[in-house]
């Protein structure tokens, strides 16, 4: 019953004390009473006895609990508390998880006082030297400041994430009603769980006429991260490294936008005008909206290579055996041009039909050479089994362009590869035995962690 918790909505109610209610119902059900002091209630959950009186005191304002006194002896009494039956009404209407593949990391996660038990034990030990970078020291320490907000934050995305850590499904305002989040404190807190690590990286989602529907947020959870899993070998990376500077041989959305800053300067720009109409699509578009239109690309490309690795690159992409089926698959996601009223003539009709099928066409090939040729870096590595794995590419800075590819991997089947590969062309493969042995600055370089402080990856 705490998932459903997690997930009732009580307006007003503040994160500190929906942490302490999942925890409570966590820990005792939602049956019996419980009959604990202030100071006991605090040892058990690792809260301050400031934090739990403010916590009792809400829930019972809100009838979510209520309380009744126990007379102890002379003079004393305890009070002893329990959910309302109109509170038990409300979760049993609590719609059930999107997902479960992380409940015992969300039941692990919650367990706050777990945290601060191991950090007093540590710190009880004989400090040794460390000689690890800076940066790493201070994801070491960062680790440990999980909030328990934080926490309660990092469990809802949890709830929505798929195996890779992706979550693409929950709006901002569904997930500021769960938590109790405000907007401005929702922002800083996915901040903070960015700079600590926790979330690899974040994309605004984003609404456009362009778009057949609205493209939630996605946050790309790192599930390796030590307090999300103890062996940090819960998804494969592989960092396909490619050079100093953009590969101009991998398109990228950002070229789309350069292209249609060039043919805005000068009209004459491109001799292709088949590329043009594709370019004209877009035109109207903010810089905000390529980052967003990469992120679909690679989700399609990362799509192809974990459904069609042994036969990609067997032949140019128009005549690829499944290349009528990834047109249409991408058409699904794009509005054909609006012709403005009046203007419904049979030739105008025909002109908006080609311009859409032109961006198609420019689109599906795009899908095609990125996962064309991340598949021949990685088959530099020899012997994994990449034909085994489903795939997730993880976004870059949209300035950047390719100077290297990264993507999350796990294996069809549970006994199968799992590694780190940081892979460049004409080299032998390097392994790293987990992720946390690659260089940090490489994590920061590829895209497999987005740097601390860094702008623009909150909106």
């Amino acid at each position: 019953m705490f998932l459903s918790a997690l997930f009732y909505e009580e307006e007003g109610l503040e994160p500190e004390r929906k942490y302490f209610l999942v925890r409570f119902i966590q820990h005792f059900g939602i049956a019996e009473p419980v009959s604990l002091g202030v100071k006991a209630f605090a040892k058990q959950f690792g809260l301050s006895d400031r934090e739990v009186t403010k916590s009792l005191g809400a829930l019972v304002a809100c009838k979510v609990m209520t309380f009744s006194s126990i007379a102890e002896g002379p003079g004393r009494s305890k009070r002893c508390y329990r959910l309302t039956e109109d509170f038990h009404k409300k979760l049993n209407k609590v719609p059930a998880p999107p997902a479960a593949q992380h409940v015992a990391t969300v039941a692990n996660l919650l367990k706050h006082e777990n945290r601060k038990v191991a950090q007093a034990s540590e710190k009880s030990e004989k400090p040794k030297t460390d000689l690890a970078p800076l940066a790493d020291l201070r994801n070491k320490r960062q680790s440990g400041q999980l909030s328990v907000v934080n926490r309660l934050l990092l469990s809802v995305l949890l709830c929505h994430a798929d195996r890779f850590g992706v979550v693409s499904d929950l709006g901002s305002s569904a997930l500021r009603k769960v938590t109790g989040f405000s907007q401005k404190s929702l922002r800083y807190r996915v901040r903070g769980l960015i700079d600590q690590g926790l979330i690899r990286a974040y994309v605004p989602g984003a609404t456009s006429t362009l778009l057949s529907a609205k493209m939630k947020s996605t946050y790309f959870l790192n599930l390796n991260h030590s307090e999300l899993s103890g062996e940090g070998r819960a998804t494969s990376v592989l960092i396909c490294a490619i050079g100093d500077h953009p590969s101009e041989s991998v398109p990228h959305a950002h070229q789309i936008y350069s292209d249609i800053v060039s043919l805005k300067l000068d009209p004459t720009a491109f001799v292709d005008g088949q590329y043009k109409q594709c370019l004209r699509f877009f035109e109207s578009q903010p810089p905000s909206f390529f980052r967003l239109l990469q992120l679909m690309l690679e989700k399609y490309a990362a799509d192809m290579l974990s459904r069609h690795w042994s036969d990609l690159a067997d032949s140019a992409s128009n005549k690829w055996t499944h290349a009528q089926e990834w047109r249409e698959l991408i058409r699904k996601g794009f509005q054909p041009p609006k012709l403005l009223p009046g203007l419904d003539g049979d030739h105008l009709k025909k002109i908006a039909e080609d311009q859409h099928d032109a961006l198609i066409d420019d689109l599906h090939y795009r899908v095609y050479v990125l996962a064309t040729e991340i598949k021949k870096l990685l088959c530099q590595a020899s012997e994994v089994s990449f034909d085994a794995m489903d795939f997730v590419i993880m976004p870059q800075p949209m300035e950047r362009g390719y100077c290297g590819i990264t993507l999350l991997a796990r294996p069809h089947d549970s006994d199968g590869w799992r590694g780190c590969l940081f892979v460049q062309p004409h080299t032998e493969p390097q392994e790293f035995s987990c992720e946390s042995d690659i260089p940090i600055e490489y994590r920061y370089r590829y895209g497999l962690l987005t740097r601390p402080g860094s702008e623009g990856t909150v909106a």
